[in-house]
């Protein structure tokens, strides 16, 4: 029996080698001795090796796990069996040869185990550098004014040579010493003493937290301070000031003459309810927190009356992870992989003319998240098109949509001035078989965030065909999200001008309202067409998962300002009134209450139950300078009945317009549908979809008659 069992098992060993197929010796295909020209960019690995299965005849196929991944091929007139071994090489992969002839591109168990071991020490990265923060504020803390600004001067002598555990500390340093601004009145400004910078507050609150509250942040728990703590949460330190917007205001006469008015002077400490959460991002390297107060504004002599507000604002510190990742098995791996800065311009410099035979690729215009049109910002994978096309040199490296290069359009991306931006975002590597291979930092992170270019390539493709997305195709890409894109693009809203993420067509309404486009995922096209309509959803006609969505899209992003204070705070109206969004982009309502308003009164069908509704609004036109780097700089908005024409004879167009000889003018339509969802208490909750369209802007001639009337009498 023993025997039997032993062989059973010696036979199962053999049929999954033979169904794994051999090491494959890639040289020695005839068929892969073909010379081919391959160009690819942002290519999922799938359809990449079915493109050079085409020109070879040779099946080639990749295992599921990295069907989806991206690379970018760039090579000219190349034998295949090399251009297959440097993607394999570059992936740190392997081909075997499958029983059927076919040949299998795959992950070795080295490989996976290494890249396994990373992601986790990613998240060791993140706690140590978490410790390491708190620990550093700390000793900031213990620190005089006189002694911080004294080594903060000192730091910044020698700035150009910190280490960067000494530009964190320099960083720390700076955020939590108060400093002065002496603004001039007549630029709209006002003088403030001992203003302090928004992360002041969050950094002196981690320096005195108890060690058994760091483990709470730790395991992603959410830590709250207040001058007024209830169970559970800590006394907000003193020497934790807000910042002098979210302090109490009077405003008073201006000293420097009765033309500039009144201006605002800030309380020198904290109002009576202030707070602050703070927790760790669960995808992202920072701490996201928000600042809590209910400030007094006492107006002058001329509007007699104090006024009590509710603020909060959001924030997100990145921790520095750097000393701690460079120090793992990969990234070690990769540094050394990797070619110096001097040896990749000498690699690449003088390679030869650009092909003469076609033009050089257009470079892609991606609507960078949060910035409109921002069309400065490309992929790796563009510039590296660029550098195979001006050089001729054979490149290969994988693909996201993530990390973004700023290039200048003012001249053709020059391959040798672009290293430096390119090694920030990559390893790069001039090899000794002549190839140009890039493979991006943090790559096994990007993975669980990229999305599939079988969602994106459609949306591009409409969007440049017709202007525009509907909010239909928004609702469409949510509800195809994983858990993790979720997560990521909910904890990026702190960072919405940093070319989140590039695509051809905006992505602000799906990161801005993505509860609420979660939300809209999970209704049938009964629901969906009831919304259409104009008519309210009630909540108890929703299923268990769609209450789900709901509750989220109500909820907040840190618990309520009330869960701080251990006293009921005041009643009292936000100091803004605006849409739910997590983000706003440049189009979105943000408008302030004043003090003698009261709340709009709600619509009279509105139900008494938690419902939603999706309100329409009429489109809506305006203008805008795009500046000749790509991004806009200036935006006026405008609803159908004001002359648009009669905008661009405004003095701040203008200027813009001559300070940017390169700058053009864009005729901007807009659509803002928003929709409103009501809590069982019988508050509102509105986020508002920002759909625009971007055209050159033409002046319309005047009609023949019209220039023939006389002007109107004053």
């Amino acid at each position: 029996m023993r025997f039997r069992g032993l062989l059973s098992a010696i036979l199962a060993l053999l049929v999954l080698t033979v169904g794994q197929g051999q090491p494959a010796a890639l040289e020695s295909e005839p068929l892969l001795q073909r010379r081919i020209t391959v160009w690819l960019k942002l290519e999922p690995m799938r359809d990449a090796l079915r493109s050079l299965g085409k020109q070879t005849g040779v099946s080639l196929r990749g295992i599921d796990a990295i069907a989806e991944e991206k690379v970018a091929i760039f090579v000219e007139d190349r034998p295949a069996h090399e251009i297959l071994t440097q993607l394999a090489k570059l992936f740190r992969y392997e081909w075997r040869k499958d029983g059927d002839g076919a040949y299998t591109l795959y992950v070795p168990d080295t490989t996976r185990l290494q890249e396994e071991k990373m992601r986790n020490a990613l998240q060791e990265a993140r706690r140590q550098a978490l410790r390491e923060l708190i620990e550093t504020a700390r000793e900031v803390r213990r620190l005089s004014i006189e002694q911080r600004k004294a080594e903060i001067n000192a730091l910044r002598e020698r700035q150009n040579e910190l280490t960067p555990k000494e530009s964190m500390r320099f960083y720390i340093m700076y955020n939590m010493t108060p400093y002065s601004i002496r603004w001039d009145p007549e630029n709209s400004t006002v003088d403030k003493q001992n203003e302090v910078h928004p992360n002041y507050a969050m950094l002196h609150c981690l320096a005195a937290l108890p060690d058994r509250a760091v483990q709470q942040l730790l395991n992603g728990q959410t830590v709250g301070f207040s001058t007024k703590p209830a169970p559970g949460v800590f006394l907000l330190p003193n020497d934790a000031l807000l910042p002098s917007w979210m302090r109490d205001q009077r405003w008073i006469q201006d000293p420097k003459g009765e033309e500039y008015g009144f201006i605002p002077q800030a309380a020198p400490s904290n109002p009576e309810f202030a707070g602050l959460w703070v927790r760790m991002c669960s995808r992202l390297s920072a701490l996201e927190y928000q600042m809590v107060s209910i400030k007094a504004t006492e107006y002058p002599e001329s509007r007699p009356h104090t006024y009590f507000s509710l603020g909060t604002n959001d924030f997100a510190y990145t921790l520095e992870l750097r000393p701690n990742l460079e120090s793992s098995e990969l990234w070690r791996f990769w540094e050394g992989w990797e070619s110096a800065e001097a040896r990749l311009r000498e690699f690449l410099a003088d390679k030869g003319t650009p092909p003469r035979d076609r033009p050089a690729p257009p470079l892609p215009i991606y609507r960078a998240t949060g910035s409109g049109v921002q069309s400065n910002m490309v992929t790796v994978a563009d510039m590296l098109e660029q550098i195979a096309w001006a050089t001729r040199l054979p490149v290969i490296s994988d693909a996201f949509r993530i990390p973004a290069v700023q290039i200048n359009l003012a001249r053709h991306p020059s391959h040798p001035q672009v290293v430096p931006s390119l090694q920030r975002a990559c390893w790069l590597r001039a090899d000794e078989s002549g190839y140009l291979l890039a493979r991006h930092k943090h790559y096994w992170s990007y993975r669980a965030y990229e999305l599939p270019e079988a969602w994106l390539r459609p949306l591009e493709q409409k969007y440049e065909q017709q202007g525009w997305l509907e909010l239909d195709d928004y609702i469409t890409l949510t509800g195809k999200l994983t858990q993790a894109q979720v997560e990521f693009f909910t904890q990026s809203r702190h960072f919405p001008y940093t070319g989140l993420y590039l695509t051809r067509f905006e992505l602000d309404p799906l990161v801005s309202c993505l509860p609420a486009l979660r939300f809209l995922a999970t209704l049938s096209e009964a629901q969906r067409q009831q919304l259409k309509r104009g008519q309210w959803l009630l909540a108890r006609q929703l299923n268990a998962n769609q209450r789900q969505r709901f509750n989220e899209a109500v909820g907040e992003l840190f618990p309520p300002a009330q869960a701080l204070f251990r006293e009921p705070i005041p009643n009292t109206k936000p100091e803004f009134t605006k849409p739910k969004n997590l983000i706003f982009g440049m189009w979105t309502d943000y408008g302030h209450t004043a003090p003698d308003d009261e709340s709009p009164p709600s619509p009279p069908d509105t139900p008494q139950e938690a419902a939603v509704r999706l309100l329409k609004r009429s489109e809506e036109e305006a203008v805008c300078v795009q500046a000749s780097q790509g991004y806009i700089s200036l935006s006026y908005t405008s609803v159908p009945r004001v002359d648009i024409q009669n905008m661009m004879q405004d003095e701040s167009i203008q200027r813009a317009l001559e300070r940017d000889p390169g700058a053009r003018l864009l005729h901007v339509r807009l659509r803002r549908p928003q929709i409103v969802f009501v809590d069982d208490q019988g508050r509102e909750h509105p986020y508002q979809f920002v759909l625009t369209r971007y055209e050159p802007y033409t002046p319309q001639s005047p009609k023949p008659e019209q220039q023939q009337e006389s002007p109107p009498a004053r």
